[in-house]
């Protein structure tokens, strides 16, 4: 499997070195690049959608939720956003223990580099220990609404070609409509081990709701078919693209995936639109990153 995502990279022309050099500037974000974007079909190699987070909990990686796996968005150096139903279960106790950045095979070994036989490596993924869970007070844990954690990591995360945060929404989008737009989701897979990206379509929530009626959605929450037949980990973050000038400036956070379900052969999903939880994502995180 790892040998397989090697070859893709490596025809990309994403060399080794390119993973493995030094530390990134702290105020960079959302890393944009059209060719990883257009050429590469479906694969999200180590330097694409950086700010994914595995959750991983005291006993591993698997949860007491929908299919065992939770994902959440490096939004600062000591910042995660994630579903909080990742963390609250019925009896009101947040749980979790680390995270893991910079993970892309979730079968490899972590704090280990990886290396192919044909030379190509990658930088070995991160584990750090949470500090905090900081669960919206208007969470509830019965019709999933409001569901969002912001967690704070014990140490500042190092911030590599395959870490990185995402910039948050910007000021001039917060009002804008998230109907019939076409964004993009990345996050490890339920049935395969490669992190994966694909478009995803929104549509309307009435549509989706009489589509999918077991889907979690409410007014504060964004809904859409993927482009791919693929089901994702809860959390896998949601983003747009902006633009500065002619040309597209990086990725930004849209929202965190907070359920999904089949419409046929079609997979659909209902993502917390974050541009409605500003006020509680600044007062529970530092340094955010926004670009104008």
């Amino acid at each position: 499997m790892l040998r397989r995502i090697a070859v893709i990279a490596l025809c990309l022309g994403l060399l080794s070195f390119g993973v493995q050099s030094a530390e990134q500037d702290d105020t960079q974000c959302g890393s944009f690049n059209e060719d990883q974007m257009l050429k590469q079909k479906d694969f999200a190699i180590p330097t694409e959608h950086q700010w994914v987070v595995r959750i991983v909990y005291g006993k591993g990686f698997e949860g007491k939720i929908k299919n065992n796996g939770c994902l959440g968005a490096l939004i600062s150096k000591r910042t995660v956003l994630a579903p909080a139903h990742c963390f609250v279960q019925y009896n009101g106790v947040a749980e979790a223990f680390s995270v893991h950045l910079g993970v892309f095979n979730k079968s490899a070994p972590v704090g280990v580099k990886v290396c192919e036989l044909d030379g190509y490596c990658t930088r070995p993924a991160q584990e750090i220990k949470l500090a905090e869970i900081a669960i919206h007070p208007e969470y509830d844990s019965r019709t999933l609404k409001n569901s969002l954690a912001v967690l704070t990591l014990q140490r500042d995360a190092k911030i590599y070609p395959n870490v990185m945060p995402i910039c948050m929404p910007p000021i001039n989008l917060l009002n804008e409509t998230l109907v019939a737009q076409t964004f993009m989701v990345a996050g490890l897979r339920i049935f395969e081990d490669l992190r994966l990206k694909t478009w995803v379509n929104t549509l309307s929530r009435p549509f989706c709701q009489k589509r999918v009626k077991t889907l979690v959605t409410s007014s504060n929450t964004v809904c859409g078919y993927h482009a791919q037949k693929e089901a994702y980990y809860l959390g896998a973050p949601l983003v747009g693209m902006q633009k500065k000038g002619h040309s597209t400036q990086n990725f930004y956070l849209v929202g965190i995936m907070i359920d999904w379900g089949w419409d046929g052969d079609r997979v659909m999903s209902s993502f917390l639109a974050i541009r409605n939880y500003m006020d509680f994502i600044k007062q529970n995180s530092n340094s955010l990153i926004v670009r104008s």
